[in-house]
């Protein structure tokens, strides 16, 4: 996702899922916190640690992507193409592509272990690891 537009009442929960890009989207040592914490963030934070592009009253982050898509459709599409290019081989250079290949198969491990344990204790909810402490910890707070 190139540019992330939330909505106020938006709520984010980084984890080690398929695409682990909490270091690269916060930085190591708040990527550090909130996941050791195992807490949502809300829209506001999300802007503040540059997660979220823009946030917007609810319901209107419809309009405002939009607004935002129209203003980009006012350049060159070159440039356009160029700028994506040279700043997705920016983060590739820094090792970005071989760190999500690496946290996607992670992943798949942990999801792997993770069913089999399930399976083993006859347990059918397939809810991700942590998922549900986060939950209670938000129903909580």
């Amino acid at each position: 996702m190139d540019v992330i537009v939330a909505s106020k009442n938006a709520k984010f929960l980084p984890s080690h899922v398929q695409l682990f890009n909490a270091p690269w989207d916060l930085g190591i040592r708040k990527a550090k916190q909130i996941l050791f914490e195992n807490r949502f963030i809300d829209a506001d934070e999300a802007l503040d640690l540059g997660l979220v592009s823009e946030v917007t009253e609810d319901g209107d982050h419809y309009e405002a992507a939009f607004a935002q898509a129209q203003r980009f459709a006012e350049n060159s599409l070159l440039t356009l193409r160029m700028l994506k290019h040279s700043i997705n081989s920016a983060q590739d250079a820094m090792g970005y592509r071989q760190h999500i290949e690496a946290s996607h198969s992670n992943y798949m491990m942990m999801h792997m272990a993770q069913e089999i344990s399930q399976a083993d204790a006859g347990i059918a909810d397939r809810q991700l690891s942590g998922v549900a402490d986060a939950l209670r910890k938000e129903e909580d707070g």
